[in-house]
């Protein structure tokens, strides 16, 4: 239930995903549902984000733990959103940005648990940064971020995953010249 919902917040959005549908969707009984989330929808969309949030981690760790350079794990990262996105037919996406854009201010439990998985992102990139050499780590995770939640938006509307190739390219500008690696 918690990866239906995910999907269906990341493609169409929490207003317009009804708990019935969500239900029926994911194949849960109706006294399972308000079993395991009590709360409802809200429930559900913050355990959605703290799933979304351990899913980014995985690649980004995998991404860093894959590649020498730190050019090169922001690329692999970069391509597999695109290839993810791609895949998903340009309706998904970052797991949190269209609830973000939605509910912030809306729903206090749902501004938090993206407060929460944003901060997350950042400090982990943060720590992989500074292991690789990165003097400027806390603006460069905030570029990282920044950069790849823009591409992913404009990729998705453009329906390619040129607008994230380009967004690779400029990070690794700003990389190399945060690291001293060369490219």
């Amino acid at each position: 239930m918690i990866e239906t919902a995910m999907t269906l917040f990341r493609r169409e959005g929490y207003q317009a995903t009804s708990w019935r549908r969500l239900v029926e969707q994911a194949g849960t009984p109706w006294g399972s549902a308000y079993h395991h989330f009590p709360g409802g929808k809200e429930q559900l969309a913050v355990a959605a984000i703290e799933l979304g949030t351990t899913i980014v981690a995985k690649t980004v760790r995998r991404a860093f733990e894959r590649n020498e350079t730190v050019e090169d794990a922001v690329s692999w990262w970069y391509r597999k959103a695109g290839e993810a996105l791609a895949a998903d037919d340009y309706r998904g996406g970052c797991p949190l940005a269209t609830i973000t854009l939605e509910m912030a201010h809306a729903s206090p439990a749902i501004t938090k648990a993206c407060q929460e998985a944003f901060a997350a992102w950042h400090v982990l990139l943060v720590d992989l940064l500074t292991g690789h050499g990165a003097g400027n780590a806390e603006d460069l995770a905030a570029a990282i971020v920044n950069n790849l939640e823009g591409a992913l938006l404009v990729s998705r509307i453009r329906r390619s995953p040129d607008p994230l190739e380009r967004a690779a390219r400029h990070v690794a500008l700003v990389t190399r010249a945060g690291t001293g690696e060369r490219g």
